[in-house]
């Protein structure tokens, strides 16, 4: 059997996408196929895979399986990608998504520059007290999915290949966890290096960009507005009254098919 699809990237953080809006899901275990699809150097490579399907309640549904295979509740970087893939399918500049973390909303900012405002809801701290783990004292925030924030006062280029994988512990969160290593450069900008759950060390992680900013608004240590800087780009975080709003580019890269 071959399948169409299509991949997309957001400041490095790359799904290959499958567009099943208009025909039925074939009946194939989604989770080998992620892990196989995903590999680097050995078949397309990839953070993991997105389908877009039809959905009751919104313009469409967004399902996402990590590297390994395992099913993400919530991701901000595909959410702008599916948004921007669907406003270029219909004509509308405001797209409708249904996930497992709810219903979300993108809104195309810049049709030519590909730049897109995704409204992730409202964030909330699943505990308000520090939590050490190794060394690293961070905040635990839920952004549809779960993030560990912590803040440092300087951030080596590997720490998320090296550090994350000890945090994303089965001991310590048995579901995983998304980590976010945060130096903050000013009120307004900060620096973020991302380890996410299932995937590993990536350039870039959408909802980990709000973590961090939401938790830095939070603590006083940042406005609400937030410039957020990661290895694959920037984004731009703000907090209006209690929802986040993300804002940033996406690309395509290339489009084929691939023999399952």
């Amino acid at each position: 059997m071959k399948l169409d699809f299509f991949k997309m990237q957001a400041q490095g953080n790359d799904y290959i996408y499958f567009d099943f809006i208009d025909k039925p899901l074939p009946e194939i275990d989604l989770s080998k196929l992620a892990i196989k699809l995903s590999k680097r150097n050995f078949s397309i490579g990839s953070d993991g895979i997105v389908l877009i399907l039809n959905s009751n309640t919104c313009d469409c549904k967004m399902r996402m399986f990590n590297a390994d295979g395992s099913e993400g509740t919530m991701c901000g970087s595909a959410l702008r990608c599916v948004c921007f893939f669907l406003s270029q399918q219909t004509g509308k500049s405001k797209i409708t998504v249904e996930t497992l973390a709810g219903n979300k909303t993108g809104l195309i900012k810049n049709e030519k520059e590909r730049l897109v405002t995704t409204d992730l809801g409202v964030p909330e701290f699943i505990k308000n007290e520090k939590i050490a783990i190794n060394n690293h004292e961070g905040y635990l925030i839920s952004v549809g999915n779960p993030h560990y924030v912590t803040f440092m006062t300087s951030l080596s280029e590997n720490i998320a290949r090296y550090q994350g994988h000890i945090i994303d512990n089965p001991a310590y969160f048995p579901e995983g966890i998304n980590v976010e290593f945060v130096k903050i450069i000013n009120k307004n900008e900060i620096e973020i290096k991302v380890w996410e759950r299932g995937s590993g060390a990536t350039l870039a992680c959408g909802t980990g960009a709000c973590a961090a900013s939401f938790c830095g608004i939070k603590k006083g240590f940042l406005s609400s507005e937030i410039k957020v800087h990661m290895p694959g780009g920037s984004v731009f975080v703000e907090l209006k009254e209690d929802n986040i709003f993300l804002t940033g580019k996406v690309d395509y890269v290339f489009d084929g098919s691939v023999e399952i």
